[in-house]
Protein backbone atom coordinates (compact mmCIF):
# COMPACT_ATOMS: atom_id res chain seq x y z
CA UNK A 1 0.00 0.00 0.00
CA UNK A 2 1.54 3.40 -0.59
CA UNK A 3 0.74 6.78 0.57
CA UNK A 4 -0.37 9.49 -1.18
CA UNK A 5 2.98 11.13 -0.37
CA UNK A 6 4.54 8.63 -1.81
CA UNK A 7 2.70 8.16 -5.31
CA UNK A 8 4.87 7.34 -8.04
CA UNK A 9 5.14 10.37 -10.49
CA UNK A 10 4.12 8.54 -13.25
CA UNK A 11 1.97 5.26 -13.77
CA UNK A 12 0.94 3.69 -17.38
CA UNK A 13 -2.53 2.78 -16.46
CA UNK A 14 -4.43 4.60 -13.50
CA UNK A 15 -7.48 2.89 -11.94
CA UNK A 16 -9.88 5.36 -10.28
CA UNK A 17 -11.75 3.63 -7.50
CA UNK A 18 -10.95 0.67 -5.81
CA UNK A 19 -14.87 -0.70 -5.32
CA UNK A 20 -17.05 -3.17 -7.03
CA UNK A 21 -15.64 -2.76 -10.60
CA UNK A 22 -12.49 -0.89 -9.72
CA UNK A 23 -10.63 -3.67 -7.93
CA UNK A 24 -11.58 -6.11 -11.07
CA UNK A 25 -9.78 -4.57 -13.83
CA UNK A 26 -7.14 -3.45 -12.00
CA UNK A 27 -6.55 -6.82 -11.25
CA UNK A 28 -7.70 -8.18 -14.55
CA UNK A 29 -4.88 -5.38 -16.19
CA UNK A 30 -2.56 -6.75 -13.80
CA UNK A 31 -2.86 -10.25 -14.80
CA UNK A 32 -1.76 -9.39 -18.01
CA UNK A 33 1.38 -7.95 -17.30
CA UNK A 34 0.27 -3.81 -17.61
CA UNK A 35 1.56 -1.48 -14.95
CA UNK A 36 -1.46 -0.17 -13.10
CA UNK A 37 -1.86 2.33 -9.82
CA UNK A 38 -5.16 1.43 -8.40
CA UNK A 39 -6.36 4.86 -6.43
CA UNK A 40 -8.80 4.27 -3.37
CA UNK A 41 -10.32 6.88 -1.73
CA UNK A 42 -10.95 5.29 1.12
CA UNK A 43 -8.24 2.92 2.96
CA UNK A 44 -7.33 -0.29 1.94
CA UNK A 45 -7.05 -2.75 5.26
CA UNK A 46 -4.73 -5.13 3.35
CA UNK A 47 -5.70 -8.59 2.04
CA UNK A 48 -7.82 -10.52 4.26
CA UNK A 49 -5.22 -12.73 6.15
CA UNK A 50 -3.56 -9.77 6.77
CA UNK A 51 -6.79 -10.01 9.85
CA UNK A 52 -7.00 -6.03 9.76
CA UNK A 53 -10.33 -5.69 8.41
CA UNK A 54 -13.00 -4.44 10.52
CA UNK A 55 -15.42 -6.93 11.87
CA UNK A 56 -18.74 -5.50 10.33
CA UNK A 57 -17.23 -5.18 6.74
CA UNK A 58 -16.57 -9.24 7.37
CA UNK A 59 -19.67 -9.39 8.97
CA UNK A 60 -22.09 -11.18 6.08
CA UNK A 61 -25.62 -10.80 8.49
CA UNK A 62 -25.84 -7.05 7.93
CA UNK A 63 -25.24 -4.45 6.03
CA UNK A 64 -22.47 -2.24 7.11
CA UNK A 65 -22.83 1.98 6.83
CA UNK A 66 -19.30 2.85 8.59
CA UNK A 67 -17.44 3.72 5.53
CA UNK A 68 -20.17 5.73 3.66
CA UNK A 69 -19.36 8.60 1.48
CA UNK A 70 -22.12 10.81 2.68
CA UNK A 71 -24.25 11.00 -0.36
CA UNK A 72 -28.24 12.33 0.10
CA UNK A 73 -30.57 13.54 -1.87
CA UNK A 74 -34.98 13.34 -1.53
CA UNK A 75 -38.02 11.23 -2.61
CA UNK A 76 -40.49 11.69 -4.64
CA UNK A 77 -42.20 13.91 -1.98
CA UNK A 78 -39.48 15.40 -0.46
CA UNK A 79 -38.65 12.86 1.64
CA UNK A 80 -34.80 12.80 2.86
CA UNK A 81 -32.94 9.65 1.68
CA UNK A 82 -29.13 8.56 2.09
CA UNK A 83 -28.15 7.36 -1.14
CA UNK A 84 -24.89 5.13 1.25
CA UNK A 85 -21.71 4.51 -0.96
CA UNK A 86 -18.92 2.42 0.48
CA UNK A 87 -16.23 4.25 0.95
CA UNK A 88 -13.11 1.31 1.34
CA UNK A 89 -10.93 -0.93 -0.98
CA UNK A 90 -13.70 -3.48 -2.43
CA UNK A 91 -15.88 -0.42 -2.03
CA UNK A 92 -19.92 -1.50 -1.82
CA UNK A 93 -18.64 -5.08 -2.50
CA UNK A 94 -17.52 -4.67 1.52
CA UNK A 95 -21.19 -2.71 2.63
CA UNK A 96 -23.35 -5.42 0.42
CA UNK A 97 -26.45 -7.26 1.58
CA UNK A 98 -24.09 -10.49 -0.70
CA UNK A 99 -27.41 -11.77 -1.98
CA UNK A 100 -26.26 -11.96 -5.71
CA UNK A 101 -28.06 -11.59 -8.83
CA UNK A 102 -27.65 -11.81 -12.91
CA UNK A 103 -31.31 -10.52 -14.14
CA UNK A 104 -32.71 -11.34 -17.19
CA UNK A 105 -30.63 -11.87 -20.39
CA UNK A 106 -33.15 -9.99 -22.95
CA UNK A 107 -31.73 -7.08 -21.12
CA UNK A 108 -28.10 -7.08 -21.86
CA UNK A 109 -29.25 -8.35 -25.57
CA UNK A 110 -30.99 -5.26 -25.51
CA UNK A 111 -27.53 -3.02 -24.86
CA UNK A 112 -26.02 -5.28 -27.48
CA UNK A 113 -28.88 -4.55 -30.20
CA UNK A 114 -28.51 -0.93 -29.69
CA UNK A 115 -25.17 -0.66 -30.89
CA UNK A 116 -23.29 -2.51 -27.75
CA UNK A 117 -21.31 -5.46 -29.38
CA UNK A 118 -20.16 -7.50 -27.00
CA UNK A 119 -22.57 -7.32 -24.25
CA UNK A 120 -25.46 -9.73 -25.38
CA UNK A 121 -26.51 -12.42 -22.58
CA UNK A 122 -24.24 -15.08 -24.72
CA UNK A 123 -21.16 -13.17 -24.08
CA UNK A 124 -21.28 -12.19 -20.95
CA UNK A 125 -22.82 -15.36 -19.33
CA UNK A 126 -19.10 -17.09 -19.44
CA UNK A 127 -17.84 -13.70 -17.57
CA UNK A 128 -21.02 -14.27 -14.81
CA UNK A 129 -19.75 -17.91 -14.04
CA UNK A 130 -16.03 -16.65 -13.44
CA UNK A 131 -17.30 -13.66 -11.17
CA UNK A 132 -19.11 -16.14 -8.94
CA UNK A 133 -16.33 -18.43 -8.77
CA UNK A 134 -13.84 -15.47 -8.01
CA UNK A 135 -16.58 -14.48 -5.16
CA UNK A 136 -16.86 -17.16 -3.74
CA UNK A 137 -20.58 -17.89 -4.33
CA UNK A 138 -22.38 -20.44 -2.80
CA UNK A 139 -26.29 -21.70 -2.18
CA UNK A 140 -27.80 -21.53 1.13
CA UNK A 141 -28.50 -24.76 2.36
CA UNK A 142 -32.07 -25.61 3.71
CA UNK A 143 -30.62 -26.02 6.78
CA UNK A 144 -29.52 -22.18 6.45
CA UNK A 145 -32.65 -20.23 5.58
CA UNK A 146 -33.86 -18.81 8.66
CA UNK A 147 -37.33 -19.30 9.60
CA UNK A 148 -38.33 -15.58 8.82
CA UNK A 149 -37.39 -16.56 5.28
CA UNK A 150 -38.88 -19.73 5.36
CA UNK A 151 -42.21 -18.12 5.84
CA UNK A 152 -41.80 -16.36 2.76
CA UNK A 153 -40.97 -18.76 0.41
CA UNK A 154 -44.26 -20.40 2.30
CA UNK A 155 -46.22 -17.10 1.62
CA UNK A 156 -45.37 -16.52 -2.34
CA UNK A 157 -46.19 -20.37 -2.76
CA UNK A 158 -49.28 -20.20 -1.12
CA UNK A 159 -49.99 -17.64 -3.70
CA UNK A 160 -49.14 -19.81 -6.95
CA UNK A 161 -45.48 -19.12 -7.18
CA UNK A 162 -42.89 -21.10 -7.79
CA UNK A 163 -40.22 -21.83 -4.97
CA UNK A 164 -36.63 -22.47 -7.20
CA UNK A 165 -32.98 -21.25 -6.71
CA UNK A 166 -32.97 -19.60 -9.93
CA UNK A 167 -31.85 -15.74 -9.43
CA UNK A 168 -28.34 -17.01 -11.15
CA UNK A 169 -30.22 -17.99 -14.23
CA UNK A 170 -30.37 -15.39 -17.11
CA UNK A 171 -33.64 -17.18 -18.41
CA UNK A 172 -35.43 -17.16 -15.37
CA UNK A 173 -39.18 -16.20 -14.94
CA UNK A 174 -41.41 -15.35 -11.83
CA UNK A 175 -40.17 -17.09 -9.10
CA UNK A 176 -39.35 -17.05 -5.47
CA UNK A 177 -36.26 -18.48 -3.59
CA UNK A 178 -32.50 -17.32 -2.24
CA UNK A 179 -30.06 -16.23 -4.55
CA UNK A 180 -26.41 -17.38 -4.41
CA UNK A 181 -24.24 -15.22 -1.81
CA UNK A 182 -20.29 -13.78 -1.66
CA UNK A 183 -20.21 -15.76 1.70
CA UNK A 184 -17.23 -17.91 2.15
CA UNK A 185 -16.95 -19.07 6.12
CA UNK A 186 -19.07 -16.52 7.16
CA UNK A 187 -17.21 -13.98 5.81
CA UNK A 188 -18.39 -11.31 3.07
CA UNK A 189 -16.49 -12.17 0.16
CA UNK A 190 -15.50 -8.93 -1.67
CA UNK A 191 -13.88 -8.14 -4.94
CA UNK A 192 -10.74 -6.98 -3.14
CA UNK A 193 -10.59 -10.17 -1.65
CA UNK A 194 -11.86 -12.53 -4.60
CA UNK A 195 -9.44 -10.31 -6.99
CA UNK A 196 -6.68 -8.20 -5.60
CA UNK A 197 -5.23 -10.53 -2.63
CA UNK A 198 -3.29 -12.93 -4.89
CA UNK A 199 -1.89 -9.44 -7.13
CA UNK A 200 -0.69 -7.73 -3.62
CA UNK A 201 3.15 -8.62 -4.26
CA UNK A 202 3.32 -8.14 -7.87
CA UNK A 203 5.22 -5.40 -8.97
CA UNK A 204 2.98 -4.15 -11.55
CA UNK A 205 0.51 -3.70 -9.75
CA UNK A 206 0.50 -0.42 -6.94
CA UNK A 207 -2.63 0.13 -4.39
CA UNK A 208 -2.91 3.77 -2.42
CA UNK A 209 -5.22 4.11 -0.25
CA UNK A 210 -6.36 7.45 1.13
CA UNK A 211 -6.29 9.34 -2.38
CA UNK A 212 -9.12 10.93 -3.83
CA UNK A 213 -8.89 11.94 -7.46
CA UNK A 214 -10.01 15.34 -8.05
CA UNK A 215 -9.79 16.00 -12.06
CA UNK A 216 -8.28 14.16 -15.00
CA UNK A 217 -6.24 16.42 -16.88
CA UNK A 218 -5.77 16.61 -20.97
CA UNK A 219 -3.21 17.99 -23.16
CA UNK A 220 -5.01 17.94 -26.86
CA UNK A 221 -7.78 16.06 -25.67
CA UNK A 222 -5.74 13.51 -25.04
CA UNK A 223 -5.36 11.93 -21.46
CA UNK A 224 -2.02 13.51 -19.53
CA UNK A 225 -2.78 13.15 -15.67
CA UNK A 226 -4.95 12.82 -12.93
CA UNK A 227 -4.43 15.61 -10.12
CA UNK A 228 -5.12 13.18 -6.45
CA UNK A 229 -6.14 14.65 -2.85
CA UNK A 230 -4.75 13.15 -0.01
CA UNK A 231 -2.54 12.81 3.20
CA UNK A 232 -2.70 16.64 3.37
CA UNK A 233 -0.99 17.23 -0.14
CA UNK A 234 -2.19 17.43 -3.90
CA UNK A 235 -0.29 15.29 -6.46
CA UNK A 236 -0.14 15.05 -10.00
CA UNK A 237 0.26 11.30 -11.67
CA UNK A 238 1.07 11.60 -15.15
CA UNK A 239 -0.53 8.50 -17.07
CA UNK A 240 -0.57 6.78 -20.64
CA UNK A 241 -4.57 5.73 -19.79
CA UNK A 242 -7.08 6.36 -17.32
CA UNK A 243 -9.86 4.02 -16.49
CA UNK A 244 -12.95 5.67 -13.83
CA UNK A 245 -14.22 3.29 -11.95
CA UNK A 246 -15.59 5.02 -8.94
CA UNK A 247 -19.36 4.32 -9.15
CA UNK A 248 -22.25 6.04 -10.60
CA UNK A 249 -22.10 8.92 -8.17
CA UNK A 250 -18.32 9.23 -8.55
CA UNK A 251 -17.60 9.24 -12.03
CA UNK A 252 -19.59 11.45 -13.39
CA UNK A 253 -18.09 13.95 -10.97
CA UNK A 254 -14.33 13.10 -11.69
CA UNK A 255 -15.58 13.48 -15.71
CA UNK A 256 -17.24 16.87 -14.76
CA UNK A 257 -14.54 18.57 -12.91
CA UNK A 258 -12.40 17.16 -15.50
CA UNK A 259 -14.10 19.88 -18.17
CA UNK A 260 -16.52 16.16 -19.48
CA UNK A 261 -20.35 17.24 -19.05
CA UNK A 262 -22.87 19.22 -20.41
CA UNK A 263 -21.56 23.02 -21.50
CA UNK A 264 -23.89 25.30 -19.39
CA UNK A 265 -23.10 22.92 -16.19
CA UNK A 266 -19.40 23.26 -16.49
CA UNK A 267 -19.57 27.36 -17.47
CA UNK A 268 -21.99 27.67 -14.40
CA UNK A 269 -19.04 26.12 -11.91
CA UNK A 270 -16.20 27.85 -13.85
CA UNK A 271 -14.87 24.85 -15.13
CA UNK A 272 -13.13 24.69 -18.49
CA UNK A 273 -15.13 22.69 -21.30
CA UNK A 274 -12.62 19.90 -22.57
CA UNK A 275 -15.53 18.03 -24.24
CA UNK A 276 -19.32 18.89 -24.36
CA UNK A 277 -20.78 15.94 -23.56
CA UNK A 278 -24.53 16.35 -22.59
CA UNK A 279 -24.99 12.46 -21.47
CA UNK A 280 -22.70 13.02 -18.45
CA UNK A 281 -24.29 12.63 -15.10
CA UNK A 282 -27.42 12.47 -16.76
CA UNK A 283 -29.62 9.47 -17.50
CA UNK A 284 -28.77 8.20 -13.64
CA UNK A 285 -31.81 6.09 -12.28
CA UNK A 286 -32.08 3.47 -9.05
CA UNK A 287 -34.60 0.90 -8.42
CA UNK A 288 -37.40 2.79 -6.34
CA UNK A 289 -39.03 0.49 -3.14
CA UNK A 290 -41.64 0.88 -1.60
CA UNK A 291 -41.37 -0.06 2.23
CA UNK A 292 -44.13 -1.87 4.19
CA UNK A 293 -42.58 -2.14 7.80
CA UNK A 294 -44.02 -4.31 11.02
CA UNK A 295 -42.68 -5.06 14.85
CA UNK A 296 -42.04 -8.67 14.67
CA UNK A 297 -43.93 -10.64 17.11
CA UNK A 298 -42.85 -12.26 19.93
CA UNK A 299 -42.97 -15.32 18.25
CA UNK A 300 -40.66 -14.20 15.63
CA UNK A 301 -38.37 -13.51 18.68
CA UNK A 302 -38.34 -16.88 19.93
CA UNK A 303 -37.65 -18.26 16.45
CA UNK A 304 -35.12 -15.97 15.24
CA UNK A 305 -32.82 -16.83 18.62
CA UNK A 306 -33.68 -20.58 18.08
CA UNK A 307 -32.02 -20.46 15.22
CA UNK A 308 -29.00 -18.03 16.23
CA UNK A 309 -28.24 -20.45 18.46
CA UNK A 310 -27.23 -23.09 15.80
CA UNK A 311 -25.27 -20.47 14.02
CA UNK A 312 -25.24 -16.92 12.47
CA UNK A 313 -28.13 -15.44 11.50
CA UNK A 314 -29.02 -13.66 7.85
CA UNK A 315 -31.11 -10.69 8.25
CA UNK A 316 -31.87 -11.02 4.34
CA UNK A 317 -32.26 -14.00 2.00
CA UNK A 318 -34.92 -15.09 -0.02
CA UNK A 319 -36.23 -12.80 -2.91
CA UNK A 320 -39.29 -12.87 -5.57
CA UNK A 321 -39.03 -12.06 -8.62
CA UNK A 322 -42.93 -10.61 -9.49
CA UNK A 323 -44.53 -9.56 -12.83
CA UNK A 324 -46.44 -6.47 -12.78
CA UNK A 325 -48.48 -5.60 -15.94
CA UNK A 326 -46.62 -3.06 -17.51
CA UNK A 327 -43.13 -5.53 -17.49
CA UNK A 328 -41.77 -5.85 -20.97
CA UNK A 329 -39.88 -9.10 -19.91
CA UNK A 330 -40.70 -12.08 -17.60
CA UNK A 331 -40.34 -10.06 -14.17
CA UNK A 332 -39.94 -6.13 -13.44
CA UNK A 333 -39.79 -6.16 -9.59
CA UNK A 334 -38.10 -7.58 -6.70
CA UNK A 335 -39.76 -8.30 -3.28
CA UNK A 336 -36.41 -8.87 -0.61
CA UNK A 337 -37.93 -8.94 3.06
CA UNK A 338 -35.62 -8.71 6.14
CA UNK A 339 -35.73 -8.46 9.15
CA UNK A 340 -33.57 -6.32 11.50
CA UNK A 341 -32.87 -5.84 15.11
CA UNK A 342 -34.88 -2.72 16.98
CA UNK A 343 -34.48 -1.69 20.47
CA UNK A 344 -37.72 0.34 20.59
CA UNK A 345 -39.84 -2.10 19.88
CA UNK A 346 -41.14 -4.78 22.26
CA UNK A 347 -39.99 -8.28 20.75
CA UNK A 348 -37.08 -6.53 19.42
CA UNK A 349 -37.05 -6.85 15.84
CA UNK A 350 -38.19 -5.10 12.97
CA UNK A 351 -39.78 -6.59 9.97
CA UNK A 352 -39.54 -4.81 6.35
CA UNK A 353 -41.40 -5.98 2.86
CA UNK A 354 -39.98 -3.78 0.43
CA UNK A 355 -41.53 -4.08 -3.31
CA UNK A 356 -38.90 -2.62 -6.21
CA UNK A 357 -39.66 -1.11 -9.78
CA UNK A 358 -36.39 -2.80 -11.37
CA UNK A 359 -36.78 -1.61 -14.42
CA UNK A 360 -37.71 2.18 -14.08
CA UNK A 361 -38.06 4.64 -17.01
CA UNK A 362 -37.36 7.09 -14.76
CA UNK A 363 -34.27 9.47 -15.29
CA UNK A 364 -32.46 11.67 -13.18
CA UNK A 365 -29.07 13.70 -12.66
CA UNK A 366 -25.90 13.83 -10.75
CA UNK A 367 -24.55 17.78 -10.55
CA UNK A 368 -21.88 19.17 -9.23
CA UNK A 369 -23.11 21.69 -6.44
CA UNK A 370 -19.02 22.74 -6.73
CA UNK A 371 -15.64 22.42 -8.48
CA UNK A 372 -14.21 21.79 -4.65
CA UNK A 373 -13.81 18.06 -4.77
CA UNK A 374 -14.76 17.42 -1.24
CA UNK A 375 -18.20 18.70 -1.29
CA UNK A 376 -20.42 15.78 -2.52
CA UNK A 377 -22.58 16.18 -5.78
CA UNK A 378 -26.08 17.07 -5.94
CA UNK A 379 -27.77 13.58 -6.74
CA UNK A 380 -31.19 13.10 -8.08
CA UNK A 381 -32.76 10.25 -9.24
CA UNK A 382 -35.99 11.45 -9.75
CA UNK A 383 -38.17 8.80 -8.65
CA UNK A 384 -41.35 8.37 -10.34
CA UNK A 385 -40.72 10.98 -12.89
CA UNK A 386 -41.42 9.24 -15.79
CA UNK A 387 -44.70 10.95 -17.42
CA UNK A 388 -46.41 7.44 -18.30
CA UNK A 389 -46.45 6.41 -14.73
CA UNK A 390 -45.14 3.30 -15.62
CA UNK A 391 -42.83 3.12 -12.40
CA UNK A 392 -45.78 3.68 -10.00
CA UNK A 393 -48.32 1.13 -11.82
CA UNK A 394 -45.59 -1.06 -11.29
CA UNK A 395 -44.80 -0.32 -7.80
CA UNK A 396 -48.80 -0.24 -6.99
CA UNK A 397 -49.22 -3.77 -8.57
CA UNK A 398 -46.30 -5.17 -6.21
CA UNK A 399 -47.67 -3.38 -3.28
CA UNK A 400 -50.89 -4.48 -3.69
CA UNK A 401 -49.70 -8.05 -4.12
CA UNK A 402 -47.72 -8.41 -1.08
CA UNK A 403 -50.78 -6.67 1.26
CA UNK A 404 -52.66 -9.23 -0.18
CA UNK A 405 -50.37 -12.27 0.10
CA UNK A 406 -47.52 -11.68 1.94
CA UNK A 407 -48.93 -9.91 4.96
CA UNK A 408 -52.10 -11.92 5.41
CA UNK A 409 -49.74 -15.60 5.35
CA UNK A 410 -47.01 -14.26 7.84
CA UNK A 411 -49.32 -13.24 10.46
CA UNK A 412 -47.31 -14.97 12.53
CA UNK A 413 -44.22 -12.93 12.68
CA UNK A 414 -45.75 -9.57 11.26
CA UNK A 415 -46.91 -7.66 13.85
CA UNK A 416 -48.38 -4.41 14.21
CA UNK A 417 -47.69 -2.52 11.01
CA UNK A 418 -45.49 0.48 11.35
CA UNK A 419 -46.33 2.15 8.44
CA UNK A 420 -49.11 4.36 6.92
CA UNK A 421 -52.32 2.16 6.19
CA UNK A 422 -52.10 1.38 2.49
CA UNK A 423 -55.28 2.87 0.24
CA UNK A 424 -57.91 1.68 -1.93
CA UNK A 425 -58.40 3.58 -4.82
CA UNK A 426 -55.07 4.13 -7.16
CA UNK A 427 -54.60 8.19 -6.35
CA UNK A 428 -54.06 7.59 -2.99
CA UNK A 429 -52.18 4.63 -3.28
CA UNK A 430 -50.05 6.54 -5.48
CA UNK A 431 -49.68 9.41 -2.96
CA UNK A 432 -48.80 6.66 -0.41
CA UNK A 433 -46.26 4.94 -2.39
CA UNK A 434 -44.50 8.52 -3.37
CA UNK A 435 -44.49 9.45 0.47
CA UNK A 436 -43.36 6.28 1.75
CA UNK A 437 -40.90 5.34 -0.84
CA UNK A 438 -36.97 4.47 -0.24
CA UNK A 439 -34.78 2.79 -2.81
CA UNK A 440 -32.85 -0.68 -3.61
CA UNK A 441 -29.18 1.13 -3.32
CA UNK A 442 -28.75 0.46 -6.86
CA UNK A 443 -27.96 3.84 -8.49
CA UNK A 444 -26.65 3.07 -12.53
CA UNK A 445 -26.80 4.43 -16.12
CA UNK A 446 -24.97 8.04 -15.28
CA UNK A 447 -22.18 7.73 -17.85
CA UNK A 448 -23.97 5.34 -20.41
CA UNK A 449 -22.47 3.20 -23.09
CA UNK A 450 -24.05 3.69 -26.19
CA UNK A 451 -23.18 4.13 -29.87
CA UNK A 452 -21.39 7.26 -31.19
CA UNK A 453 -24.69 8.83 -32.83
CA UNK A 454 -26.10 8.59 -29.63
CA UNK A 455 -26.11 12.33 -27.95
CA UNK A 456 -26.71 11.48 -24.75
CA UNK A 457 -24.33 8.62 -24.82
CA UNK A 458 -21.08 9.02 -22.46
CA UNK A 459 -19.08 6.04 -23.25
CA UNK A 460 -18.79 3.27 -26.09
CA UNK A 461 -18.83 -0.44 -25.99
CA UNK A 462 -15.15 -0.48 -24.81
CA UNK A 463 -15.88 1.73 -21.99
CA UNK A 464 -13.58 4.60 -23.81
CA UNK A 465 -15.24 8.13 -23.58
CA UNK A 466 -16.09 10.06 -26.33
CA UNK A 467 -14.26 13.29 -27.05
CA UNK A 468 -10.72 12.38 -25.44
CA UNK A 469 -8.23 9.61 -25.84
CA UNK A 470 -7.05 7.57 -23.12
CA UNK A 471 -9.80 8.01 -20.91
CA UNK A 472 -12.44 4.87 -19.98
CA UNK A 473 -15.18 4.40 -17.47
CA UNK A 474 -15.76 1.12 -16.01
CA UNK A 475 -18.69 0.53 -13.43
CA UNK A 476 -22.29 0.54 -13.24
CA UNK A 477 -22.57 4.08 -14.39
CA UNK A 478 -22.00 2.76 -18.26
CA UNK A 479 -25.54 0.97 -17.81
CA UNK A 480 -27.54 1.82 -20.35
CA UNK A 481 -30.56 0.77 -18.61
CA UNK A 482 -29.93 -1.34 -15.06
CA UNK A 483 -30.82 -5.01 -15.52
CA UNK A 484 -33.24 -6.55 -13.65
CA UNK A 485 -31.10 -7.50 -11.09
CA UNK A 486 -28.90 -6.46 -7.77
CA UNK A 487 -26.24 -4.95 -9.67
CA UNK A 488 -23.42 -5.67 -7.76
CA UNK A 489 -22.77 -8.85 -9.78
CA UNK A 490 -23.26 -6.86 -13.56
CA UNK A 491 -21.02 -4.68 -12.09
CA UNK A 492 -18.11 -7.41 -11.47
CA UNK A 493 -19.37 -8.36 -15.42
CA UNK A 494 -18.68 -4.91 -16.64
CA UNK A 495 -15.49 -4.66 -15.37
CA UNK A 496 -14.68 -8.05 -17.01
CA UNK A 497 -16.03 -7.10 -20.45
CA UNK A 498 -13.88 -3.38 -20.56
CA UNK A 499 -10.67 -5.28 -18.74
CA UNK A 500 -10.86 -8.21 -21.72
CA UNK A 501 -11.49 -5.25 -24.44
CA UNK A 502 -8.32 -3.15 -23.36
CA UNK A 503 -6.38 -6.76 -22.89
CA UNK A 504 -7.35 -7.58 -26.51
CA UNK A 505 -6.34 -3.99 -27.82
CA UNK A 506 -3.00 -4.36 -26.92
CA UNK A 507 -2.71 -7.78 -28.52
Amino acid sequence: MTPAGALPQQAHTVVVGGGTAGCVIAARLAESGRPVLLLEAGPDYGALTDGKWPGELLDPASLPTTHDWGYTGSGAAGQPLAFDRARVIGGCSAHNGCTQTVGWGGDYDAWAAAGCPGWDAAALAPLFATAAERLGFRHYTSEEIQPFHQDFVRACRLAGIPAVDDLDDLGAAQSVGCAPVNVRDVTRINTAFGYLDALRDRPNLTIAADCHVDRVHFRDGVVEAVAVTGHGRTSTVRAQEVVLASGAYGSPEVLLRSGIGPRAHLEDLGIAVVSDRLGVGSNLHDHPAAMLEFAGTAELRRDLDEFARGGWLPEEQAVLKLRSPVSDGPYDLHVYPWVEPDATLENGWRCIVPISQLRPRSRGTVRLASADPGVRAAVDPRFFADGAGADLESVRHGLRWAVANVVPAMRRYLGEPLHDPVPSDDAAVNAWIMRNHSHYWHPAGSCAMGSADEPTAVVDHQGRVFGVTGLRVADASVFPDIPRATPALPTVVVAENIARFMIAERV
